[in-house]
């Protein structure tokens, strides 16, 4: 490596501030309900898969706030809260399944709610600040509303592992915003928040495996002279953002932290079954079956076909103009006329039978089919992506607000093939729509009973 120096003298530095070994985790993966039967899985062996892993139940909830002045928005802001999804469906675990989880959680929402509110009276100040000045200079047009939009995706949810990527979008009135990604990881059976050195004994192999990864998977002249150092000091420190998926843990490196703005967040995956003595032996699994949810940027590391090889699989959905494109290991696998925004919910779905679907949730509107929501399911093979069919659901829960003061919006995250939930987005003169749950069917779209 050209600046291994920099690695060694990273590592030197720190051997003092934080142990590169760690106590093994204790206890097992939590109870699940007792009527439980494990979906046929994938055969083991060597590979890193548990049949018994039960996915459970999540709901969201994000927060939506503005400020006005002079019939502008000044300043947009959006935060999240993620709750057990309790009470719906036939035997989704729950609360009583994982109270520690469930604690851990609402103190998670408290602080993200703390953090909101801080930022929320900056924000509206140094909107209006920026608003003003630029009304006195004549440039009044060229103002733009400031934003802070939080949100989180679901990567991983099941008895062992809670994972998930805080995403984070800014503007604050300059040439663009920025985008900035934060790992969460809980144990779930004892609601811990987990540290990097609980999944990764051993810190400097760790760090020498990702900068390898980084130069094999990006082009010559990407990174910062200072790449190596920066990711030594992220490892070591425990800085890093990261998150546990299904079969493997992925690393977010943010927009100007190892590569210039341009380069974007570039990301790298360690699978399970690609370097297992990396892992701490606990945490080195996933579930036969499992939902993800995907960003549209960048692009998702997932595995089509658990054969043991530690083979990696890229992914990403995303909208251009009037068309949604689906690329597979880099390859345009699908590219079709769409009726939905940009703004869509995608969730790639692997199936204890080793089946691989797309689902992307969506809203739409138009003269000719009104407004609403659905989603389109798509099945995944090795270099394609099929259309299924389109559901009249959505994962969006409509309420009526008029009967509070909150701005916000509902949703189901789907985590388990065999059982979640979706609404009809067709509401009733209630003003909210109607929940069902539902299983994937053979054919990869819901069904009912």
């Amino acid at each position: 490596m050209k600046h291994r120096k920099w690695l060694g003298l990273a590592l030197a530095a720190c051997t003092f501030l934080t142990p590169l070994g760690v106590v093994q985790a204790g206890g097992e993966p939590a109870e699940v309900a007792e009527d439980f039967e494990p979906t046929e899985g994938a055969p083991l062996g060597t590979i890193a898969v548990d049949p018994s892993l039960r996915s459970f139940g999540l709901y969201k909830k994000v927060n939506q706030y503005e400020s006005m002045k002079d019939g502008k928005i000044m300043f947009r802001q959006t935060w999240p809260e993620l709750r057990l999804a309790d009470g719906d469906g036939r035997s989704m675990l729950g609360s009583k399944n994982f109270p520690k989880l469930a604690t851990a959680l609402k103190a998670y929402n408290d602080s993200v709610y703390q953090e909101a509110i801080r930022e929320q009276s900056s924000g509206r100040e140094e909107a209006l600040r920026d608003w003003q000045e630029r009304k006195k200079s004549g440039y009044a047009d060229s103002f733009n509303g400031h934003s802070n939009e939080r949100d989180l995706i679901v990567k991983r949810a099941d008895s062992l592992i809670l994972s998930f990527v805080e995403t984070q979008w800014t503007y604050t009135g300059g040439a663009h915003g920025g985008q900035m990604y934060r790992g969460v990881n809980f144990d779930t059976s004892t609601g811990e928040r987990l540290s990097l050195y609980q999944v990764f004994p051993d810190g400097e192999m760790l760090v020498e495996t990702i900068i390898a990864k980084l130069y094999e998977e990006n082009k010559q002249g990407t990174f910062f002279d200072s790449m190596e150092a920066t990711v030594a000091d992220q490892i070591i420190h425990d800085k890093a953002s990261w998150v546990i998926g299904p079969r493997g843990v992925t690393f977010y490196f943010n927009q100007y932290e190892i590569a210039a703005y341009a380069a974007g967040t570039i990301t790298t995956t360690i699978m399970f079954d690609e370097r297992p003595g990396l892992f701490n032996e606990k945490y080195k699994i996933g579930p036969a079956s499992y939902c993800e949810e995907l960003t549209t940027y960048p692009t998702d590391t997932v595995s089509l076909y658990d054969d043991g090889a530690g083979k990696a699989d890229s992914i990403t959905a995303f909208v251009d103009g009037d068309t949604l494109n689906i690329i597979l290991n880099g390859k345009n696998v699908y590219s079709g006329p769409f009726v939905g925004g940009s703004k869509i919910t995608p969730v790639f779905v692997h199936t204890g039978g080793g089946s691989n679907f797309l689902y992307v949730d969506y809203g739409y509107a138009s003269p000719q089919m009104g407004v609403g929501r659905q989603m389109d399911v798509f099945r995944l093979d090795s270099g394609k992506a099929t259309f299924v069919h389109t559901s009249p659901y959505s994962f969006q829960r409509t309420f009526d607000q008029t009967k509070t003061s909150e701005q916000w919006i509902g949703q189901w995250i789907m985590t388990d093939p065999y059982e979640f939930n979706i609404d009809e987005p067709y509401f009733s003169a209630t003003g909210e729509s109607k929940t069902y749950t539902v299983q994937i069917g053979e054919e990869g779209f819901p069904t009912f009973g």
